[in-house]
């Protein structure tokens, strides 16, 4: 315990060597470039000293002499400008200037002062700088110029939050340009980017005029309903994955969270079959799929056939290895006299294991426009999904096994860390019923996007 404190001591001790290193040559330096009349360097020099070391005393009487000079520059800067008059920007600016320049040496633990007189004066030109940009930016507004606009009443904004109602007019200058692109395109039957315009102005502001009821018309005209039917299937040992394959295309189409696609219920497409006496498998051809979609409303069905699936369970294989087992041995040594433990090995038997399990899918389908009998995407998907356990188990201690390597003890770090990790290895393996509901999740999940992205190209 006590050679832990000392050594925790000294690591401090070097930490606090470390961030006071360059402090005091920083500023000796610092007192050099003074003596010469350059206190603007000087000043500067001795700010980063202080700032690595607030115990340096030489560095904070430097910075308190070399920095005060530095801001009176700064204030002479502001006070030119504000008797000028005439460039309110230019004044308000250089105050600003200054007063960073004051707080930043403050955070360094040395106090520089700025006369009441100039922070009078400031308030006054910083009062006519606002009216001078809330009025510009009345223009701006009135010219539609927006962005220009926007950036006038973000000046005032940073300048004094809260000033009159400069904040809703930057709110206007950004919302109205998107509020009329929304309504351009929805005027031009673009309702996906109608969409786009009038969402980042509800993000923004809810109630700006109708842009939120104006989002709602682009999705009611311009909302594209499917219609996932059943799919077909030549599986006879696995009839239902049809039916799952519609399942889980209908739950990913539904995720997407795209308002601008509408999943038709799947309790209405099998009564709309049912009725139509077409059952699960009957929706075999483009002519049925056209009047059973129109009959539930929909713009496009989506049909395809389950063309083959297999749920492959891997035979658990084992297999026995030949190791060494080490332990201690107490050895008299006889040039020392002295007994001393020595390692031994011996050798042992271990059991290997590996399984794999697997799924495999494959599937076609089609995307048919039911307003044009146009097939606008079809594909074969072919997809696998596997799982593996490799493991060891060894009866005996198995910290102290060794792996045989050509006919010897493998005392090499990596192989004994290699056979360790096998050891800890998990020993199961997933279901092939497991994989075979993610792979239908995935595939469908992927399938699903594709659609998306297929529609979004397509459709306005």
């Amino acid at each position: 315990m006590l050679n832990f404190h000392h050594t925790a001591s000294a690591c401090l001790a070097l930490l606090l060597a470390v961030a006071c290193t360059g402090s005091k040559p920083l500023s000796k330096k610092a007192g050099k470039l003074d003596q010469t009349g350059m206190y603007a360097e000087a000043a500067d020099m001795y700010l980063q000293s202080a700032m690595r070391n607030a115990k340096n005393i030489d560095a904070k009487i430097g910075l308190k002499k070399t920095g005060q000079l530095l801001l009176n520059d700064k204030l002479s800067t502001f006070f030119k400008a504000f008797s000028m008059g005439e460039d309110r920007e230019a004044a308000v600016n250089a105050f600003l200037d200054a007063k960073n320049y004051q707080e930043r040496v403050q955070r360094a633990g040395v106090t520089l002062e700025i006369p009441e007189s100039y922070a009078t004066d400031f308030k006054q030109v910083k009062g006519e700088y606002l009216v001078e940009l809330y009025t510009k930016g009345h223009e701006l507004l009135g010219k539609k110029d927006y962005s220009a606009a926007e950036t006038v009443f973000g000046k005032i904004a940073k300048l004094e939050p809260g000033y009159k109602d400069a904040g809703d007019l930057q709110d206007i200058a950004y919302l109205e340009p998107l509020y009329q692109a929304g309504k351009a395109a929805l005027d031009a039957g673009q309702y996906r980017k109608a969409y786009g315009d009038f969402s980042k102005v509800v993000d923004r502001k809810s109630n700006f005029k109708d842009a939120f009821a104006l989002r709602q018309e682009c999705v009611a005209k311009g909302q594209y309903p499917i219609a996932v039917l059943p799919f077909s299937t030549t599986v006879r040992k696995a009839p239902q994955q049809g039916a799952s394959l519609q399942a889980y295309l209908t739950a990913a189409l539904t995720q997407l969270n795209d308002p601008f696609i509408r999943v038709v219920d799947r309790d209405d497409i099998q009564r709309i079959l049912d009725e139509q006496r077409l059952g699960m498998s009957g929706v075999v051809d483009e002519s049925t799929a056209v009047s059973a979609g129109k009959l539930m409303g929909a713009k496009a069905v989506i049909m395809g056939t389950m063309l083959s699936y297999q749920e492959l369970p891997g035979q658990l294989r084992k297999s026995t290895k030949d190791g060494y087992e080490g332990y201690q041995v107490k050895e008299l040594n006889a040039e020392t006299g002295q007994y001393a433990y020595v390692t031994r090995f011996k050798p042992v038997k271990y059991t290997e294991f590996y399984q794999e399990n697997k799924a495999v899918l494959s599937f076609s389908y089609k995307l048919v426009s039911l307003e044009t009998g146009q097939v606008l995407t079809s594909k074969v998907v072919d997809r696998s999904l596997d799982d593996h356990a490799w493991y060891a188990t060894y009866d005996g201690n198995a910290q102290s096994l060794y792996p045989k390597e050509n006919g010897m003890v493998d005392t090499r770090s990596s192989a004994r860390r290699e056979l360790g990790s096998l050891l800890a290895a998990p020993r199961q393996v997933k279901s092939t019923a497991e994989l075979g509901t993610e792979l239908l999740r995935s595939a469908t999940s992927t399938l699903a996007g594709s659609i998306q992205q297929e529609l979004a190209g397509k459709l306005p």
